[in-house]
């Protein structure tokens, strides 16, 4: 039997599944690179789970997991069945892979990163599948798919000249950057590619969310970079997501648009990820053809 597998995170739908999350990436390697995790795993897992439910519960948990299983959905075949599998909830990857004899694994990432593509790679390595595998490598330079990302954009506004687009990418400590990880050059290369298709819009800009910690993550910083926009209209595009989750649906479009008011932006808005529409489909059938 052969399959697709269509790797990503995983996200919380419930309180338990939140605890779950927390505990399991920070655990894993590819987020703390060393001995330690081990401690702060059950430590931060203990202490922050109810505190961010509460946030969560705003928007009735991470829909990744529901989005995911459309996607499978639309991609079914009668080549190969189309399942997904998480890194940090279920359903995990060792419990399904071995029925299989054959998988084409799809890593739900844009760019390469240890603490993404990595870190899926990890796990599928910690299952100990003995079939054959072939692997979809990062994929922000396929013509096809960044003309889908196009697409979404300029659907999400009727004048985009009216409108300042900033690519909002996942933040990384820069340390990680520092070891080698190519994430930050990818993204980088990956605006540019994006900036060429979209000349409607009143400027396009990089900046990034989600830094946690004391250390100096990637710049600039998505709260330091709205406040150039006072007056002005701005809309986000989720460059580090193929599908919409609590880093969007929450982060972005909850959090960041309090900041967004408190600073005098005009207009906030944030584009929805590819997620599971039929030319997402089409085009991830595509490329586990070509892996």
């Amino acid at each position: 039997m052969k399959a697709i597998i269509l790797h990503n995170m995983g996200g919380a739908r419930s309180e338990k599944e939140l605890k779950e999350f927390l505990y399991n990436m920070f655990k894993d390697k590819r987020i703390i690179n060393s001995p330690i995790r081990h401690i702060l795993a059950p430590l931060i897992s203990n202490i922050r789970y109810k505190k961010v439910w509460k946030n969560y519960e705003t928007i009735g948990g991470s829909r990744l997991h529901k989005v995911t299983e459309s996607l499978c959905e639309k991609m079914k075949n009668e080549k190969y069945d189309v399942i997904y599998a998480m890194r940090y909830t279920a359903p995990y990857l060792k419990d399904s892979i071995h029925k299989y004899d054959e998988i084409i694994f799809i890593p739900m990432y844009p760019h390469y990163s240890f603490t993404t593509v990595e870190s899926a790679l990890d796990d599928l390595k910690n299952t100990n599948f003995k079939g054959k595998v072939k692997i979809v490598k990062p994929f922000y330079q396929n013509e096809e798919f960044n003309e889908i990302l196009k697409e979404n954009i300029l659907n999400s506004v009727e004048n985009p000249s009216e409108w300042n687009l900033i690519f909002s990418a996942h933040g990384l400590p820069k340390k990680i950057i520092e070891s080698g990880d190519s994430y930050e050059e990818e993204v980088k290369k990956h605006v540019e590619i994006l900036k060429e298709k979209l000349p409607q819009f009143k400027s396009v800009s990089l900046a990034f969310q989600s830094r946690f910690g004391r250390g100096e993550w990637l710049q600039p910083y998505l709260d330091e970079k709205l406040k150039e926009f006072k007056n002005e209209k701005v809309l986000i595009y989720p460059i580090s997501f193929m599908i919409d989750n609590s880093e969007t649906d929450l982060e972005l479009k909850v959090e960041y648009k309090h900041l967004a008011d408190e600073i005098g932006i005009k207009e906030y808005k944030v584009v929805e990820c590819p997620n599971d529409s039929e030319k997402v489909a089409q085009f991830l059938l595509k490329l586990a053809e070509e892996a």
